[in-house]
């Protein structure tokens, strides 16, 4: 009887082991696989999960926002010779029904880190732009904004929408709100409806002689001056010629408060800053600084801040020591004669001149660099207007 309980034990412990081994396997394998398809938690969710059940197959359960990663994961997992239970749930979930997509309801909003009012501030979503909606948690929604970032936003500021009518809203006659800021009101001009910020769009419900009757996501209806609105067709279709356009449009940010998460007129921390420079010139920029670096051709610190260019983008943070790898915290744009504009503090121009007025000695210490974009449109992380499907 005893050996037979040593033999139970011993038995026991080898399938312990043998299931600890197989669980070590496939997270190792799921960690391969995030590194190549979802590096980065502010871009993509890829959150596998691994167990074995009762008949020893290894049940993958989990969420991921990218059908991709689950096929990747899977084909993966083949090589363990393993029975696979498919657990993992591909984004959005089942209860949105067919409500998957959605269009920002108001002028600026909040997106958070949590699904909750006090959690941290992450970013901002201005009026019309489209999302796509991932989960539902006691009247939040997870979203995915068109550059990819994820973030909760509270209900009240999206209009719900199905595939059909994000069709519909994508083939509308619509128009770009120009202006930094204006409030707006009803079309018999009777009632303040809402107010409007730079970059935000809207369908044109009709044109009279010199406004339009627009309708916003969720069907109330304002009225605009032509001359504050171009039609979004002939806005995002037309090319950048020249990048001292946006040295004009981020002059246009001068004075205006840094708000952490901020990315509109009202206020922009530093990489919300350049992503709406350049969103108002028709180019989506990755969302934060450190997704920002990744993106576009390389102009190292040791070619000098003479090699820069109009628009590129300058990255400042620190440098990678054999302790430490480099951290970047903080991006401007370049301007000319070693001039850059930047939000700190406030929006503001400084040099990398030292004899200069505005000279900046911590910025300059700390400069890790710039990223010309204009010259990688197209690419990852740089995208058009014009070009994505969203839009």
């Amino acid at each position: 009887m005893r050996n037979k309980v040593w033999l139970v034990i011993i038995f026991i412990g080898f399938a312990c082991s043998n299931d600890s081994k197989l669980l070590q396997q496939a997270n190792q394998i799921s960690h391969a696989v995030k590194l190549q398809i979802a590096p980065d938690s502010r871009e993509a969710i890829f959150n596998p999960a691994f167990s074995i059940n009762k008949d020893n197959g290894l049940v993958v359960s989990g969420e991921t926002s990218l059908s991709d990663a689950k096929l990747a994961l899977f084909s993966a997992l083949e090589a363990l010779e393993v029975h696979l239970v498919d657990s993992l749930v591909v984004l959005p979930e089942k209860k949105l029904g067919d409500k998957t997509w959605g269009v920002i309801n108001l002028s600026v909003v909040n997106l958070r880190a949590y699904p909750k009012h006090s959690a941290e501030l992450v970013s901002q979503s201005i009026m019309g732009t489209p999302v796509r909606l991932l989960k539902e948690d006691n009247g939040w929604y997870q979203i995915q904004t068109p550059d990819k970032y994820i973030a909760w936003v509270d209900g009240a500021a999206i209009a719900q929408k199905t595939e059909s009518e994000m069709k519909a809203w994508r083939n509308s006659t619509r128009i770009i709100f120009i202006p930094d800021f204006e409030v707006v009101k009803d079309p018999g001009q009777n009632e303040v409806v809402t107010d409007l910020v730079a970059g935000a769009i809207l369908e044109v419900e009709k044109e009279n002689q010199n406004s339009y009757d627009l309708s916003l996501p969720d069907g109330r209806k304002i009225q605009v001056e032509k001359s504050n609105c171009e039609l979004l067709s002939d806005w995002k279709t037309r090319k950048l010629k020249d990048a001292s356009i946006l040295t004009k449009t981020a002059k246009q940010f001068l004075g205006r408060p840094y708000l952490w998460g901020g990315t509109s007129v009202k206020g922009v921390d530093c990489s919300g800053f350049v992503k709406s420079v350049y969103f108002i010139n028709g180019i989506i920029l990755a969302r934060d600084a450190s997704l920002q670096f990744l993106h576009g051709d390389t102009i190292s610190p040791g070619q000098g801040f003479l090699k820069l260019a109009e628009g590129d983008l300058i990255f400042f943070g620190r440098a990678k020591t054999d302790e430490k790898p480099m951290k970047v915290t903080h991006v401007g744009m370049y301007m000319r004669n070693g001039e850059y504009i930047h939000s700190s503090g406030r929006v503001r121009i400084n040099s990398f001149e030292p004899e200069a007025e505005n000279y900046n000695n911590y910025r300059s210490i700390t400069w890790l660099g710039g990223r010309r974009v204009l010259s990688r449109i197209g690419e990852p992380g740089i995208c058009r207007v014009s070009e994505h499907p969203w839009y």
